[in-house]
């Protein structure tokens, strides 16, 4: 095959041949400069955006694949005939075939429009960067300083908001979903990106190059720019303190010591210990001016200067001296090496054993947490100033659930007492207090006597509120729950997947209590659960394929593989907690990282193809898969424009749902709702949507065929509904609201009381209700209903007890009932009827029935909705022992046979609840309550 002519260090090409003249100074800095500042648009754009931004973003990338594919020479795109690009070109092509099946259309597009433009990004990269170290000296500064203004307009916007507010009037006149961007602090560092962990992701990359930057320069003028880039990219990233991040990212910058050539060590050794001391100081201050607001403090942005002249001071006056006079000394390394770890361990020991006083910034409140064995305690608060405390515990649930359960809340005026369970795993203290206010101790006795550590000494703030649960953390567990509930979704479809958002849209159908969430927060699991074996296998090649080509590499270029293998290590290694590989502020910069392996390193492996041949095996299949999605995804933001219009007709709907593949549900249901009947249209829309696995489809299709008077399509579509998510509160309430709509004749519409003829569709409605109490004996939390729901509920149980069943007995019931504890729903299966509560003393409960223990008051809730006069009847054996009852708040006097009669001027809205209240002696049995309208 015909050889490239290698270039000589003067430009002239070996063999005599005249090489082309390099671009001037000026226009490679203005190219480069132009490529960061296009990163860093594709990177805000992709994450902070709404899915429509994402969209553009992404067809406009594909439109530049496109043109690159067309347009590129064949030398350029063979670079891509290596097994790193043919890993990517596989996960990308399941992921973009995934949309086309995706149990979420709408989901898949907008994640995979993210891949889109990172992919383009990749494209640029291996394309048009030339090979050699100065070309990628350059690409790694592009990548690293494209982040750099996000870690300082993430700093600002928790600060003095001054760079930020131009700024975000920018983004917003450009894309919409911009308008609440900005970030704050409150135990660390929330992001113009919103969550830590994501923009962790993007900083520790920008962090391992900018520290490959300054290792490298070749001036001091390149030394001092490089120092300024990492010191702004380091304190951003640590002010974030993402855990799991940070964890991967030591075990990241070992790799690099053990990768880099020995006469580096030493050097790259001095600087990360440089960065880590000065990122650290600057920090701990930093947060003095750090608010759960914006405070207007300009105390962070003056750190951050400060610390980039510190850094810059001591990088060419010291660490650079001390570079030269340990030269060759790898014994002294490794004794340095010890060193520091024997003082961190010391140090971090020593940080957090030494405590005292907490004076109370602008945060309010603060939290400590302690291992205290089960029994009784008693705290005891001094302080300087208002103060109070809350005591909560976790149990196994709790952290399954990732809440907490509250003990006792107080002031430091008198001592808390607490009793911390068996089942506990850890107790937290919340302390409040107003601002300069001062906690000197807080003390406690019981099981275990000693005193919550309160303010740290020797540790910054933040660092010391985001480890105190390190032994009992609810987020690491409930990540567990997250890839447990993948698992289950992957097995309906483990070899291709279910889709991009996949785990998105069905979690809500596996999990064993309700959470939100839009990833599983482990990708390997992600890819298995969206992509199934086959999308698990195309991430792991390109894991594998890059260290492959990174091994094979490391003798002739390694200084490179120092910075490849380190940021391979962190992508592949932080997407074991994190959704990094899902989010847009992270995806462009990891497939610019596995651009840089491809061209730099790929070549160890490149295939030999004829000189003949253009690189058509990956030039056309991208090409064409370009146009398509430029085309699919150029139909929906047409269809998705037509559909935000302020004069949207039914016939722009139907024509939505005709042209646009991936978010054709929407239209569909929309036409139903807005009242869409043209014949035979409105019903394919209906059955399309019945088959639709869907968390938001259920309620809105059974309200359109309850609208057209077809109810067992609608109760059949809230079976559908409500098994697919069960454990979502807000479906099930709306399921019950819906029910009584369809059958109640007071409560719903005009026509219902003919669905009362037979018992045919109450029979269904109860079994809606069965399941839902098999729902909460299975799951780890209850499903709890509106006093409306149960209100209805109490007249459906009742009708469905009717034996024989009688149209004109369940009519009466709907119509007349306001109370009746015998038919009282207790959905949650703990034996108390759901609207009855035990404002003081303690009750024994016997399905409605229930005994005083001790002198009691009980309380039920109801919704009416029939106004009129209603008689309240208490039975019981001994009615002396019900001392009181009143109804709202007002007294009742119950006659002799314990009952009474309200007047319909003393009950409230009938909107509200209505309470009443029996005030029992101990030992007093009350059978039946009720309370009927006369």
């Amino acid at each position: 095959m015909k050889q490239k002519p290698a270039q000589s260090k003067n430009g002239q090409a070996k063999g005599g041949v005249q090489a082309k003249p390099a671009a001037p100074s000026s226009a490679r800095w203005g190219l480069y400069t132009m490529a960061a500042i296009a990163l860093w648009i594709i990177t805000c754009f992709d994450n902070n955006g709404s899915y429509f931004t994402q969209k553009v973003v992404g067809v406009l990338c594909t439109v530049g694949t496109l043109f690159m594919m067309l347009f590129a020479g064949k030398d350029k795109v063979k670079r891509l005939l290596t097994p790193p690009a043919f890993a990517l070109f596989a996960y990308m092509l399941l992921s973009g075939v995934s949309t086309l099946y995706a149990r979420s259309r709408k989901f898949a597009i907008a994640e995979f429009a993210v891949f889109l433009a990172a992919f383009a990004v990749y494209l640029c990269i291996v394309l048009f960067s030339n090979d050699g170290r100065t070309a990628f000296r350059r690409a790694a500064a592009t990548i690293a300083a494209a982040a750099a203004p996000v870690g300082l307009l993430s700093i600002d916007a928790a600060s003095c908001n001054l760079l930020m507010r131009p700024v975000r009037v920018i983004m917003e006149a450009i894309g919409a979903g911009y308008g609440n961007t900005g970030g704050y602090f409150y135990s660390r560092l929330n992001t113009i990106f919103g969550n830590p962990n994501t923009y962790a992701g993007l900083m520790s990359i920008a962090c391992l190059l900018s520290i490959w930057l300054v290792i490298t320069a070749a001036s001091r003028s390149q030394k001092i720019l490089c120092t300024i880039l990492l010191m702004v990219n380091a304190v951003s990233y640590l002010l974030a303190f993402s855990m799991g991040s940070l964890g991967v990212f030591v075990v990241a910058c070992l790799a690099m010591l053990v990768l880099s050539p020995a006469e580096k060590r030493m050097d790259l050794f001095l600087l990360l210990v440089q960065t880590a001391v000065v990122a650290l100081i600057v920090g701990a201050v930093s947060v003095k001016g750090f608010g759960d607001d914006v405070t207007g403090s300009f105390l962070p942005m003056i750190m951050l200067i400060v610390g980039c002249a510190a850094a810059c001071v001591l990088e060419i006056f010291v660490r650079e001296k001390l570079v030269a006079r340990l030269a060759d000394k790898g014994k002294l390394l490794i004794g340095l090496v010890a060193a520091v770890a024997v003082i961190a361990v010391v140090y971090l020991v020593a940080a957090l054993n030494v405590t005292g006083s907490y004076t109370f910034g602008t945060e309010g409140e603060f939290r400590r947490a302690i291992s205290l064995p089960a029994g009784d305690y008693s705290l005891s608060m001094q302080a300087d100033g208002s103060t109070s405390v809350r005591v909560t515990y976790k149990n196994t649930n709790n952290l399954v659930q990732n809440n907490e359960t509250d003990l006792a809340s107080g002031s430091a005026d008198a001592p808390v007492t607490f009793t911390v369970p068996e089942d506990s795993k850890l107790v937290f203290f919340y302390f409040g207090g107003e601002q300069g206010a001062t906690l000197n101790e807080a003390a406690y006795t019981g099981a275990k006597d000693g005193s919550v550590k309160l303010g740290y000494k020797l540790l910054p703030a933040f660092i010391a509120d985001r480890i105190q649960d390190l032994t009992a953390n609810g987020n690491v567990v409930q990540r567990g729950v997250y890839r447990q509930d993948a698992i289950k979704l992957w097995k309906t479809s483990p070899v291709i997947g279910r889709g991009l958002g996949g785990f998105e849209n069905g979690v809500v159908s596996v999990q064993d209590y309700y959470y939100e969430t839009k990833y599983a927060h482990n990708h390997y699991v992600e890819s298995l659960c969206d992509l199934g074996i086959l999308g698990l296998a195309a991430f792991l090649a390109m894991l594998g394929t890059s260290i492959w080509v990174l091994v094979k590499s490391r003798k002739e270029k390694p200084l490179i593989v120092m910075l490849l293998g380190a940021c391979v290590l962190q992508m592949f290694g932080q997407a074991v907690s994190d959704v990094t590989w899902s989010v847009g502020c992270c995806v462009p910069t990891f497939f610019a990282v596995l651009a840089l392996v491809t061209l730099h390193c790929g070549d160890s492996l490149r295939l030999n193809v004829p000189n003949k041949s253009k690189g058509g095996a990956v030039r056309w299949p991208i090409t064409a898969v370009s146009a398509v999605f430029i085309v699919l995804i150029g139909l929906n933001l047409i269809a998705q424009s037509k559909f935000s219009s302020d004069e949207l007709t039914l016939d722009d709907l139907k024509q939505c749902a005709s042209i646009d593949l991936f978010e054709t549900n929407d239209y569909k249901l929309s036409y139903l709702i807005s009242g869409g009947n043209e014949e035979g249209v409105a019903d394919r829309y209906a059955a399309d949507l019945s088959r639709v696995d869907s968390n938001a489809i259920a309620i809105p299709l059974a309200q359109y065929y309850a609208g057209v008077g077809d109810y067992t399509k609608a109760l059949d579509a809230l079976d559908r509904g409500a098994k697919y998510t069960r454990a979502n509160a807000e479906v099930w309430q709306k399921m019950f609201s819906l029910y009584e709509q369809m059958i109640d004749p007071v409560g719903g519409s005009i026509g219902a009381a003919q669905w009362l003829q037979d018992d045919t569709y109450l029979n269904r409605m109860v079994k809606g209700y069965e399941t839902l109490c098999q729902v909460n004996a299975d799951q780890l939390d209850d499903v709890l209903l509106t006093a409306e729901n149960n209100a209805f509920l109490n007249k459906l149980l009742a009708a469905d007890a009717l034996d024989p069943y009688d149209f004109v007995d369940a009519l009466t019931i709907f119509s007349s009932l306001g109370l009746d504890t015998a038919y009282l729903p207790d959905a949650d299966g703990n034996g108390v009827p759901d609207c009855a509560e035990v404002q003081e003393g303690s009750v024994t409960w016997n399905g409605g029935a229930f005994t005083a223990d001790s002198d009691s008051t009980v309380v039920f809730s109801t919704v009416l909705k029939n106004e009129g006069s209603y008689e309240l009847a208490v039975e019981s054996s001994d009615l002396g022992g019900v001392a009181e009852a009143d109804v709202d708040g007002a007294a009742v006097t119950l006659d002799a046979s314990g009952k009474a009669v309200i007047e319909a001027d003393r009950l409230g809205d009938s909107d509200e609840p209505v309470t009443i209240a029996l005030h029992v002696r101990a030992g007093t049995t009350v059978s039946h309550v009720t309370w009927n309208k006369q």
